[in-house]
């Protein structure tokens, strides 16, 4: 595995993400989180790229001072300029559709842990990522490596279209 194989996939899938082509997405996703995927062994570098982008596009908007929108209408993310470099550290506060607080231990577990990975690479700590990363891997359930995948690939087209 090859980090240009990683960033290939995931630009190949957010590219069929932005396109709305469903069917080439579904198939891409299929080849990562099934339990006999050919690229299983992709997943958890692909989610560490997302999470990467994920983390970079929030980074630059609290450096520029902007607020970080929400990531599927239910996270908002606050920070100063971020981890260790920028001296702050950066946080999730995590609201319902009707802008209520919840417990992050309502998520359901894959995306509680890709959540905390981003939190962790914001905030300057990669064995944090890893181990959160290693927990979707480890997941027996496809269904949850797939809704793991799927949010921070949202998040990461969302924060892409927003800085454009």
């Amino acid at each position: 595995m090859s980090s240009a194989d990683v960033r290939g996939l995931t630009e190949r899938m957010l590219t069929d993400l932005r396109g709305d082509d469903a069917e080439g997405l579904a198939t891409l996703l299929a080849s990562v989180v099934a339990p006999d995927a050919p690229r299983r062994h992709l997943l958890c570098p692909l989610l560490g790229e997302l999470v990467s982008m994920v983390a970079h596009d929030l980074r630059e908007r609290a450096e520029d001072g902007d607020d970080a929108p929400g990531v599927d209408g239910t996270v908002g993310v606050d920070g100063t300029a971020g981890g260790s470099a920028g001296g702050g550290t950066f946080t999730a506060e995590l609201v319902d559709d009707e802008d209520e607080p919840f417990d992050i231990d309502d998520l359901d577990p894959a995306v509680r842990a890709v959540l905390r990975a981003v939190l962790a690479e914001l905030n300057d700590d990669p064995g944090d990522v890893r181990f959160h990363l290693g927990l979707i891997g480890a997941d027996p359930e496809p269904l949850a490596r797939l809704d793991a995948v799927w949010h921070v690939l949202l998040w990461a087209s969302m924060l892409d279209e927003g800085a454009a």
